[in-house]
């Protein structure tokens, strides 16, 4: 009888059933963190016109990738530390298989690189390969039992371990190519372990250049009065072939002031970009769109970009860069704070059509060891001297032919 009541009442207002349905529909989509990914080729590239699809897009891609002029370029994997997972997409005891410096692997907490793919954890920190049953440390790699063997483990039996820590929601890995345990520690931000700043939203782009051209930028002040002068176009995004970028007074306006330093020399890891940002409409400077931006970069795939956005709020930006091969790197953005959802969405949206604007020159520029500038370009070359420290002569190279001098490995390896 009720489910007769039920059915007769959605025969007799269709409409306000649906109606309802489609206002949930679209609370549940506003009200739920960004969550904006964009894979190689999605931008940044042109795939001609009328665009290529399917098997003929992905054949371009590899031509682009091996028709691109790259230059006479740094080593492509520098010392650090780098984001490996985003720790609520790791659940225990699941094995995820992540690429870095050129490597596949088969995760758990601690990061081991295998032959076998399908591992299976075990008790004990422990894995287990499904072919032969051998169970291995996930700490040390070491292999602890063969199940149909009880004489000695040989010790060239052990898979390759990596130093790993867990940190502000997010795992990450060192990497050192001459095997030097970690130099420095990612710091903590306090408002997030006593969970004053909540999670708002992420963004991921896959990008075809150099792990040092997106860090550069930060030291490249010139560019943000022209590139990201003015606000995204929502007709034509973050397209900057479709945009006119050489409007002197758009519409509307973002006005940009910043500096880059070294932090300190006990800091020497540490470079800082100070900016401050306001937006203009028709020239006039618009109340309540003023940030204040501190960027701290430690060491060459983390930057934390604190923001003060006066009576919104205040918050933290996490800006990882992932070398997952030589000239592939995978940029995530992750927003903590306490402003409110609304505006967190809108500032994470612009800010990424913002970022992609510079994947469509990151992804065709050609890196130029001594490049040509003017006073008013920003410190360039000072932060390639700073970046410069986390390279040394055993770093990987990349030569003419795609390959490398020399693979990365784990600081356990040595």
């Amino acid at each position: 009888m009720q489910f007769d009541q039920i059915w007769d009442f959605l025969i007799a207002h269709p409409i306000s059933i649906i109606i309802t349905l489609l206002i949930i529909y679209l609370t549940h989509i506003t009200l739920k963190p960004l969550n904006r990914v964009r894979r190689l080729g999605d931008v940044g590239l042109f795939f001609g016109k009328p665009e290529l699809k399917g098997f003929y897009r992905e054949r371009q891609l590899e031509r682009l990738k091996l028709l691109r002029r790259i230059g006479d370029l740094p080593p492509v994997f520098p010392n650090g530390w780098y984001c490996v997972c985003e720790s609520e997409r790791l659940a225990k005891n699941q094995i995820m298989e992540i690429t870095v410096l050129g490597r596949v692997s088969n995760p758990t907490f601690h990061l081991v690189f295998t032959p076998t793919p399908s591992l299976q954890v075990i008790r004990d920190n422990c894995i287990q390969c499904p072919f032969h049953g051998w169970i291995f440390s996930a700490e040390t790699g070491k292999c602890v039992e063969i199940p149909y063997d009880d004489g000695r483990i040989p010790e060239q039996a052990r898979v390759t371990t990596w130093p790993c820590i867990e940190r502000n929601n997010s795992i990450y890995l060192w990497y050192h190519c001459d095997g030097l345990d970690p130099e420095w520690e990612i710091p903590e931000i306090s408002e997030i372990t006593q969970g004053i700043w909540k999670f708002g939203g992420r963004t991921e782009h896959e990008l075809m250049c150099h792990i040092q051209e997106i860090p550069e930028n930060g030291a490249d002040i010139a560019h943000l009065n022209y590139l990201h002068k003015s606000a995204p176009p929502i007709t034509k995004g973050s397209d900057i072939i479709e945009t006119d970028l050489s409007n002197p007074q758009p519409i509307v306006q973002h006005v940009w002031d910043g500096k880059w330093e070294v932090k300190s020399e006990e800091n020497k890891h540490c470079g800082v970009m100070h900016l401050n940002q306001y937006m203009t409409i028709w020239g006039y400077r618009v109340p309540l769109t003023a940030s204040k931006l501190i960027a701290e970069q430690h060491g060459p795939g983390i930057v934390h970009m604190i923001f003060d956005f006066g009576i919104w709020g205040k918050g933290v930006v996490f800006q990882t860069v992932t070398p997952e091969e030589p000239l592939l790197q995978r940029v995530r953005f992750r927003i903590f704070s306490n402003i409110p959802w609304f505006f967190v969405k809108f500032f994470m949206t612009v800010e990424a059509m913002q970022f992609e604007r510079d994947v469509f020159i990151w992804s065709n520029k050609k890196y130029i060891k001594s490049p040509l500038l003017v006073k008013n370009d920003g410190p360039i070359q000072k932060h390639r001297r700073w970046f410069s420290q986390f390279y040394t002569e055993n770093s990987p190279r990349m030569l003419k032919d795609g390959s490398l001098t020399n693979q990365a490995k784990s600081i356990h390896d040595w």
